[in-house]
C-alpha cells in the first residue's frame, strides 16, 4: 500500500468512522493514523456516504422490525394459530433480550451503583472491577469485538497496574487521608477519562 499503512488499519479506521459514528479525531487517536490521511481515505472511499447509508439501513431495520412485530401480533390474535403465536413470542423474546442487554449496559452508570471512593486504593479497586466487567462483556460477544476496544482495555489495565504499584496498601506513607491526591485525580482524568489538562 503506497501510504505505508496496513489494510487492517485502514479497515479498522473505516469501521470506526462508518459503523461506530466516530469522528476523524477519535479515529486518528485510536489508530495512530493522521487526520489528514483519514480524510483522504474517506474521500477516496466515500466514508461519509457509507455512514449515511449505514444509518439509513439501521433506521430501516428498526422500522421494519416494529412493522413485523405488529403484523405478527395481529395475525396471532386474528387466527389464534399456535404457529403464529409462537412466531410472535419468539420475536418478542428476542426484543426483550436485546432491551435487557442494553439496560444492563446503562445500569452500570446508574447513581445507585456508584462506589464511595475515598482513597487511591479505592479508586484502583473500582477501576479494576470496571475493567473486569468490561472484559467479561467483550468476551461474551466475540463476534463484535474490535481491535480498538482491546487496545483501550490494554491501556487501562496498564494504568491500573501502574496505580497499584504507586498506591500499594503496604506504602502507608503514600496514603492520602480523606480522598484521592490531586496527582491521582489528575492521572485518572487524563488517562481514563481523556480530559486534557
Amino acid at each position: 500500500m503506497p501510504d505505508g499503512y496496513s489494510y487492517e488499519i485502514r479497515e479498522i479506521a473505516k469501521e470506526q468512522f462508518v459503523t461506530e459514528g466516530r469522528t476523524y479525531d477519535y479515529v486518528a487517536e485510536s489508530t495512530g493514523v493522521s487526520v489528514s490521511q483519514l480524510k483522504r481515505w474517506g474521500l477516496d472511499e466515500d466514508w461519509t456516504g457509507a455512514r449515511k447509508e449505514y444509518r439509513e439501513a439501521l433506521s430501516s431495520i428498526k422500522r421494519d422490525s416494529v412493522l413485523l412485530r405488529s403484523k405478527l401480533v395481529k395475525a396471532a390474535l386474528a387466527t389464534g394459530d399456535p404457529q403464529q403465536v409462537y412466531a410472535w413470542a419468539a420475536v418478542e423474546k428476542a426484543v426483550a433480550a436485546t432491551r435487557k442487554s442494553s439496560d444492563s449496559d446503562t445500569a452500570v452508570s446508574a447513581p445507585e451503583k456508584l462506589k464511595n471512593i475515598n482513597t487511591p486504593e479505592d479508586a484502583v479497586a473500582a477501576l479494576q472491577e470496571v475493567v473486569e466487567l468490561k472484559l467479561n462483556k467483550m468476551l461474551a460477544q466475540p463476534d463484535i469485538l474490535q481491535l480498538s476496544q482491546i487496545r483501550e482495555l490494554k491501556q487501562t489495565m496498564e494504568l491500573i497496574d501502574q496505580m497499584k504499584v504507586k498506591y500499594a496498601p503496604e506504602a502507608e506513607e503514600d496514603k492520602v487521608q480523606g480522598g484521592l491526591s490531586d496527582e491521582a485525580a489528575d492521572m485518572i482524568r487524563r488517562q481514563i477519562l481523556g480530559v486534557k489538562s
